[in-house]
C-alpha cells in the first residue's frame, strides 16, 4: 500500500539555487551551440566571399578595358599639336556675346 503521506514538499519545489546549478549545467551546452552557429555563419560568410570574388574579377577587368580605352583615346586627342588646342582655347575665351536686332 502507498503511503498516503507522499506528496509534494519543499524538497519538490524550485528555488532560485536549484535553477542556477541547472542553468551553469546548460551554460557548457550553450557555449557549444554558440560555436557551432559561429562556424556555420563563418563558413557561409566564406563562401559568399568567395562568390563575390568571382562575380569581382569580370567586372575590374571592364572597368581596365575602359580605362586604357579612355587613355587611348585622351592619347590621340592630346598626341595634336599642342598649339592648336592652345590656340582653339584662347578663341573660346576671347569669343563674345554679340547682340543682333530683329526687325519684324
Amino acid at each position: 500500500m502507498k503511503n498516503s503521506n507522499v506528496s509534494k514538499g519543499l524538497s519538490s519545489l524550485k528555488t532560485v539555487q536549484s535553477i542556477r546549478t541547472s542553468a551553469d549545467s546548460e551554460n557548457q551546452n550553450h557555449n557549444f551551440l554558440k560555436l557551432y552557429m559561429l562556424e556555420k555563419e563563418r563558413s557561409r560568410l566564406l563562401n559568399e566571399q568567395g562568390r563575390l570574388l568571382l562575380r569581382l574579377e569580370p567586372i575590374h577587368n571592364r572597368l581596365k578595358e575602359i580605362d586604357e580605352f579612355y587613355a587611348a583615346s585622351l592619347g590621340k586627342r592630346n598626341s595634336t599639336s599642342s598649339e592648336e588646342n592652345q590656340d582653339i582655347n584662347q578663341d573660346d575665351k576671347k569669343k563674345e556675346w554679340k547682340t543682333v536686332t530683329i526687325d519684324y
